[in-house]
C-alpha cells in the first residue's frame, strides 16, 4: 500500500480518482484543487506518491516537478496531463516525472501506473506513445546501430521488456541493457519512447503496439 497525495481541479474527478485508488489498496492522505497546493501537502503528509492533474501547456507545469523532489527525493511523481495540441517529446521530457497519464485514463491503467512508480519504476500511458508516434516528426536514423543493436531496438520498440528481450535472444538482461545504452547514446535518445518514436521510421507497423514503456 502507498500513501498518495491527489490534486485536480475538479473536484467529481478527484473523488473518483480517490475511489479508484482506495479500491486499489492505496492511501489518499490528502486532495486538493490547485497544483499550487500540493506543495503544502507533500510537506505535511510526507506521502510516497503525488498525481497532479494539470495542463502541460501551462508555464508551470514545467516547474512543478522539481519543486516537488525538493520537497522529498524519494516522492515519486504522476502527472496526469490535458494536452492542447500534439504531444512533444522534448515537452515530456521536459515534465521529469516517474509517471504520465493522458486525461480521461482507465482505471485499470491508473492503478498500473501507480503500481508501478510504487514499486520504483516509471511508467507512461500508451496513448501518449501512440502520439509520439504519429507521423510528422523527422525519425531518428538508424543505419548507424550494429545488427545486435538494431535487433534489440525493434523489440523495445514493440513494448517489450529487458527481461523477455534477454530470454528470447538467449543472453543476460546486463548484456541487453548495455546495448541499449549503446542505442541510446548514437542516436542520442533520452528513453523507451524516443526509441520507439524513431523506430517508427523504419517499420510503420510499429504504431499500432501496445507500448507499456518507462520514461
Amino acid at each position: 500500500m502507498s500513501t498518495l497525495v491527489v490534486a485536480d481541479p475538479r473536484g467529481v474527478y478527484l473523488a473518483g480518482l480517490e475511489w479508484v485508488l482506495q479500491k486499489a489498496g492505496h492511501d489518499v492522505v490528502a486532495q486538493c484543487r490547485r497544483p499550487a497546493d500540493v506543495l503544502l501537502h507533500v510537506e505535511r503528509q510526507r506521502p510516497d506518491i503525488v498525481i497532479v492533474g494539470l495542463d502541460i501547456a501551462d508555464p508551470q507545469t514545467s516547474a512543478l516537478s522539481s519543486r516537488l523532489k525538493a520537497c522529498s527525493s524519494d516522492l515519486g511523481i504522476i502527472f496526469i496531463v490535458q494536452p492542447t495540441g500534439r504531444l512533444d517529446i522534448k515537452e515530456i521530457q521536459t515534465l521529469d516525472v516517474d509517471g504520465l497519464l493522458l486525461d480521461g485514463i482507465s482505471h485499470r491503467n491508473l492503478v498500473e501506473c501507480v503500481n508501478a512508480v510504487a514499486s520504483g519504476k516509471k511508467w507512461i500511458d500508451n496513448k501518449i506513445v501512440q502520439q509520439l508516434l504519429m507521423p510528422g516528426s523527422q525519425p531518428q536514423p538508424m543505419s548507424r546501430l550494429t545488427g545486435r543493436e538494431t535487433e534489440i531496438a525493434d523489440l523495445v520498440s514493440r513494448g517489450l521488456r529487458n527481461k523477455t528481450i534477454a530470454q528470447r535472444l538467449h543472453v543476460s538482461e546486463g548484456t541487453v541493457k548495455m546495448h541499449l545504452h549503446h542505442v541510446y547514446a548514437k542516436l542520442n535518445l533520452g528513453g523507451r519512447a524516443e526509441l520507439a518514436w524513431a523506430a517508427h521510421g523504419k517499420d510503420a507497423d510499429h504504431s499500432g503496439t501496445r507500448h507499456t514503456g518507462l520514461l
